[in-house]
Parts: structure tokens; C-alpha cells; sequence
């Protein structure tokens, strides 16, 4: 693609990997001389940092029940909650003299104060109005590519305007410590939505006085529009999509963990130890006092080199059944309980 004069670019699709593929296209993968102001938001996504293990970080179970997506980036950082109260903006400018950041949060801040909201930037990375944070950003700078040899900044980031922040604490479950030393409650005592600011404002309404800045800001703009089948079209999108969307991706590329879970059940007492690597389960153990210690012997050596996912789990008390049709029982007690454990 090329961008040579300022151009404002919209998704209308709302599955992240394909929005984190338009954007990854637009920064690699396309020449670019003159600013790029490009608009998406995702639907109900929990993302994590690269370096997370969303086993320990999500309630997978729960996610998969409401239709809650999955995202693992590429930069580190914690988990975060979005959904379509939620507005993402991805500035791209050529590398000046002049800090692109500077000039995008003042396109930002002052499309809030057309709406009757006085915000400033703060910190690194922070927009805040008064003391309450309403967006959170990052910056990426590329040196020049084959395709575009031109320094780019990338500037995204978010901007809070009527999220549901009770699902923080919903799907996501940080360790005691994390909590003590952060804590829920306290993250959202630092947070807010631009709703509870002025509770008349909308995403639509955000997004028009947005545009209206970066157009008042660079006056001749583009306009580019994508739904999610025109994204998919374009190669290099759909394979960075499907990459950002792969299990090997979200869940192989989880660090070691071990696992114990541990339930009295109507079988005898269960205490399972799991060495899970790159989501897959390398070394375990079941300890009981079931009375049926050849089912145990077996599952044992069954659980082993298992995907450490939901799938993983049905796999191993689909084999235990043809092995032991006679206790489809057990199974299924074991495997509806390691279902909601994990």
C-alpha cells in the first residue's frame, strides 16, 4: 500500500488479529510519506503481554463461554480488558525533527475538548483528565524497510470511553501477589471512563471530532475504509492474522508452568501435578485413593505430551473411555471437573 498523502483509514471488522494484521501491514509492509491516522476498536478481548501465561493471567473457561477473545501481543506489559466501548488509534508519521507523539496526543486531547473535556498528556504514555487516566499508548519506531525506507513512528494506544470495567475482575485472575501489590480495585480507582465524565458522549461522537482534528491538522486527507472481507484479501494480512490467531501462538508460546489441582470427588480424592511446557503437558502425575488403580496407571502415561488446553483435556478422557468403557463415569466426572479447574 501506498500512503502519499495524509489518509485516515477505518475498520469496520472487530476481530483483533485481523485489526493487529491491518495495522502490522501499515508499518511493515507499505510506503508511507505523509501521516496515517488509522480507527479500529475490537470486541470483547482480553489481551495479554507476550510474555504472559494466560492459564495463570485469564479464566479461559469462562472467556470461551461468553465468546471473550483471546489476543497475545507482540510488546510486553500486563493484561488488559476491551471491548466496543473502547476506541483504538494508531498514529504513523515519517520520522522528523519533531516528536510525532507530541503531535498526535494534541490531535487527541483536542478532539476531547471539542466534546467539553479538558485532558493532557502525562507521563510517557498516559492522556488524563484531572487525575482520572482515559487513554494508555505506546510507541514503536521503525528505521526503514525494503518496501519503505523512511523512518516510521507508530504511536497506538485507547481510548476509554464506555467500557464495561467490571469484566477486569470477571475473566481475569492475577496471582495474591499481583493483587496485593495493585490490585483490582485500585487500578480501577486510577481509570476511568470518559463516560463518567460527561455521560453523554459516545464512541461515534469521539471518533467524528477526532477526524475532524487530524483533517483541521493536515487539511487535504484520504479516506480508507475495510470490512473484514476486504481485509482478509490482502495476503499479507490474512497470514498475520492467522498467525496472532494460532494456538502455537496464544498458547505455545506460554512459558514453563506447573500445575496442581486437587478436588475430592465422588471417585476418591484427586491431586494431579502437571509440568506444562509451550502449552503442552510433558511431565505428570496423578496421586488418589480411587479404587481403581489400573485406570490411574494408565491415565497416567495417557496425559503425557496432551495439549494443556480444553481440547487437550477432551482428548485425554476420549482415549480413557475406549480404554475403560466400564468407568465412562469416572471419566466424565474427571474430565468436567479439569474442564472448570484449568
Amino acid at each position: 500500500m501506498q500512503i502519499l498523502k495524509p489518509t485516515i483509514i477505518k475498520s469496520n471488522c472487530h476481530k483483533i488479529h485481523l485489526n493487529l494484521g491491518l495495522e502490522s501491514y501499515l508499518f511493515s509492509n507499505s510506503y508511507i510519506q505523509s501521516p496515517i491516522l488509522y480507527l479500529w476498536q475490537n470486541d470483547k478481548t482480553i489481551v495479554i503481554g507476550r510474555h504472559q501465561n494466560p492459564w495463570k493471567e485469564c479464566n479461559l473457561q469462562l472467556m470461551q463461554k461468553n465468546s471473550v477473545w483471546l489476543q497475545r501481543r507482540s510488546s510486553g506489559g500486563g493484561a488488559v480488558y476491551q471491548d466496543l466501548g473502547n476506541h483504538c488509534f494508531t498514529f504513523l508519521n515519517t520520522f522528523t525533527t519533531q516528536d510525532p507523539k507530541t503531535i498526535n496526543n494534541d490531535i487527541l486531547i483536542n478532539a476531547l475538548l471539542n466534546l467539553g473535556i479538558e485532558a493532557q498528556a502525562s507521563g510517557r504514555n498516559d492522556i488524563v483528565v484531572g487525575e482520572k487516566k482515559v487513554s494508555g499508548s505506546a510507541y514503536q519506531l521503525s528505521l526503514g524497510t525494503k518496501i519503505n525506507p523512511n523512518k516510521i513512528a507508530l504511536h497506538h494506544g485507547t481510548m476509554l470511553i464506555d467500557v464495561d470495567q467490571n469484566a477486569l475482575a470477571q475473566y481475569l485472575t492475577p496471582s495474591k501477589k499481583k493483587l496485593e501489590s495493585k490490585g483490582i480495585d485500585s487500578v480501577k480507582s486510577r481509570v476511568s471512563n470518559l463516560k463518567e465524565i460527561k455521560n453523554t458522549i459516545t464512541v461515534q461522537q469521539y471518533e467524528e471530532q477526532l477526524i475532524n482534528e487530524f483533517i483541521k491538522k493536515y487539511n487535504d486527507v484520504e479516506f480508507k475504509e475495510y470490512n473484514s472481507d476486504q481485509l482478509l484479501n490482502i495476503e499479507e494480512i490474512r497470514k498475520e492474522s492467522e498467525r496472532l490467531s494460532s494456538w502455537e501462538w496464544l498458547y505455545q508460546y506460554t512459558p514453563q508452568f506447573t500445575v496442581n489441582l486437587e478436588e475430592k470427588l465422588k471417585f476418591g480424592m484427586f491431586d494431579f501435578y502437571l509440568q506444562v511446557e509451550s502449552s503442552i503437558i510433558q511431565d505428570g502425575r496423578v496421586f488418589t485413593d480411587c479404587l481403581y488403580p489400573d485406570y490411574i496407571t494408565q491415565l497416567n502415561q495417557v496425559i503425557l505430551n496432551k495439549k494443556y488446553d480444553f481440547d487437550g483435556i477432551k482428548q485425554i478422557f476420549n482415549e480413557m473411555r475406549i480404554l475403560f468403557p466400564q468407568l465412562n463415569e469416572l471419566s466424565t466426572e474427571l474430565e468436567e471437573w479439569l474442564l472448570k479447574a484449568i
